[in-house]
């Protein structure tokens, strides 16, 4: 009987820190029992019969918020990446400090979009990846995202949220052929036990470094932190839940029309019946009709030029290039307002643009109260879910008195008494305000960590002494990361990833709760 041989266990391990190099071990499993134990640099090369591959994953989850809101944005702007680059709107840069020029920095469309760029003064580079976790096609497409990015612009450290280590599967490509590889890490990438850039270092044969940036006591804080939220968060949604049907049955007696319509298409964006332009363009009809000033809100007001520019030339005659002396002077007119479009502002945008049209529409101080109740029960829900947006987050702090459970149970329950509804508006207004201040906590060390994952990526890239990296990190972490970056002199491009699949809300909690994966047959 031929001797089955297979990978039962794969530890990584640090030496001393003089050498800081990855000592990895193998114990092979031999049919009949006997143990065989060889450090990855021996020479024994095994006939493989099947190859599986069990994780101790203590790190290696990145925290990402706003998973399902982040998807929803991700899609619109992949919208707007496309139609930059159909129309060449790339920023044509011809010097720059960077190591390279940053529009020689191109993602194919399949796999994302590049969203946000900035030239710094340091000679440095960080490629911003933003992660969608146990999402397999974000995780795919992140894969080719670096995988274009090491073809092109000589890409080799993969800085990562979620880990404190250098772990490298690059040890693996001794033990198996390129396509059992690739068989096995696209399992293991389906089940959420690999993300994208480790599916990528053991399914190919790229050079690669990666180091994790975490704080180790910070990024086991959090975690627990989001356990504790897990104890309560059931009944914590329910009773949010139950005070906003209360609000939006309040709403239909409060609200005037203007505000109702507004309403609607808020909830027909937040569950993608509605897309951005679409939403943006109901937006525009209120801000017309009432007169609302809304020149602040530039990207905004950029994005509507370019769809009224749009409707004006035509698609079709766009892509075709037919166009007279008339629509080719539009013609460059959208093209320039699509160069300064910025995704990231557009979004940071939104929630400001939103309450200040709320504020110029409503009539009475019922109709203003009901709208901050309103608001901060969705925010809320966000929050309990861990689906919020830094923008969000923002509200949250600047109106915590808001946010008070009793404040916003009162309300309703004095409303629908003078209004004789009866509605079900119950006083366990406590299992939020008890457990507020975890909730704060979980955001919170979210900022902390932003600093730290700056400070890191530097201390590697100055032991590397290399000019580029990417840099992985949820979402939820990007306006504080650019921001960061600019200030200590980076240049930066933050790429999307393609996602048209929903995030599996159970997969990933679950791989963040797991602590061993069994091996695979």
């Amino acid at each position: 009987m031929k001797k089955l041989l297979q990978v039962l266990y794969i530890r990584g391990q640090k030496s001393s820190e003089r050498n800081e190099k990855k000592i990895t071990s193998f114990r092979v499993q031999i049919g009949n029992g006997r143990s065989v134990f060889c450090p990855s640099s021996h020479g024994f090369k095994p006939m493989w019969t099947s190859f599986a591959i069990s994780l101790v994953c203590i790190f290696g989850v990145s925290l990402c918020y706003a998973e399902t809101v982040w998807e929803k944005q991700q899609k619109a702007s992949q919208d707007i990446g496309e139609k930059q680059e159909s129309a060449e709107a790339a920023p044509n840069v011809t010097t720059s400090t960077s190591p390279i020029v940053l529009n020689e920095i191109t993602i194919p469309s399949q796999y994302g979009s590049i969203i946000e760029t900035h030239e710094g003064t340091n000679g440095k580079l960080i490629v911003h990846i933003q992660d969608a976790h146990a999402n397999y096609e974000a995780q795919k497409n992140i894969a080719g995202i670096i995988e274009s990015l090491i073809k092109n612009n000589n890409l080799n450290l993969i800085l990562k949220e979620g880990g404190i280590s250098n772990r490298n599967y690059s040890y693996l490509r001794f033990w198996a052929s390129l396509g059992k590889r690739k068989q096995k890490a696209d399992e293991l990438l389906k089940e959420g036990v690999l993300r994208g850039e480790e599916y990528l270092n053991i399914a190919s044969d790229y050079p690669m470094s990666f180091q994790g940036i975490e704080d180790k006591n910070m990024y086991e804080e959090q975690i627990n932190t989001l356990w504790e939220m897990d104890k309560f968060k059931d009944i914590a949604l329910e009773y949010v839940n139950k005070l906003t049907v209360a609000a939006d049955t309040l709403k239909l007696k409060i609200y005037n029309a203007d505000l109702l319509e507004m309403d609607k298409a808020k909830k027909d964006y937040e569950s993608e019946i509605l897309g951005l332009t679409a939403y943006y363009k109901s937006l525009n009809n209120i801000i017309q009709k009432k007169n609302i000033d809304v020149a602040k809100f530039t990207e905004f007001s950029n994005l509507i030029k370019i769809n009224e520019l749009e409707q004006k030339i035509g698609i079709t005659k766009m892509l075709n290039g037919k166009l007279n002396d008339e629509e080719k002077k539009l013609y460059d007119e959208y093209q320039s307002a699509l160069k300064k479009l910025n995704v990231n502002n557009l979004f940071k945008e939104e929630l400001l643009l939103e309450n200040k049209i709320h504020e110029a529409i409503s009539e009475n101080d019922d109709q203003k109260a009901l709208h901050r109740v309103s608001a901060a029960l969705s925010i809320m829900d966000k929050m309990l879910k861990v689906k919020l947006v830094p923008e969000e987050y923002n509200y949250f702090l600047d109106n915590k008195k808001d946010f008070d459970p009793q404040v916003l149970a009162d309300f309703l329950k004095k409303k629908s008494v003078e209004l004789n509804l009866g509605l079900d508006v119950s006083d366990n207004y406590y299992v939020i305000s008890d457990n507020m201040s975890t909730i704060e906590k979980f955001y919170s060390t979210a900022g902390e960590r932003d600093r730290i994952f700056v400070r890191k990526s530097e201390e590697r890239m100055e032991k590397d002494n290399v000019k580029i990296a990417a840099l992985i990190a949820g979402g939820f972490h990007t306006p504080a990361l650019t921001n960061i970056l600019a200030d200590e002199g980076y240049s930066y491009v933050v790429i999307s990833p393609r996602v048209t699949t929903k995030t599996d809300d159970k997969l990933y909690r679950s791989s963040l709760k797991t602590g061993w994966v069994p091996a695979l047959k």
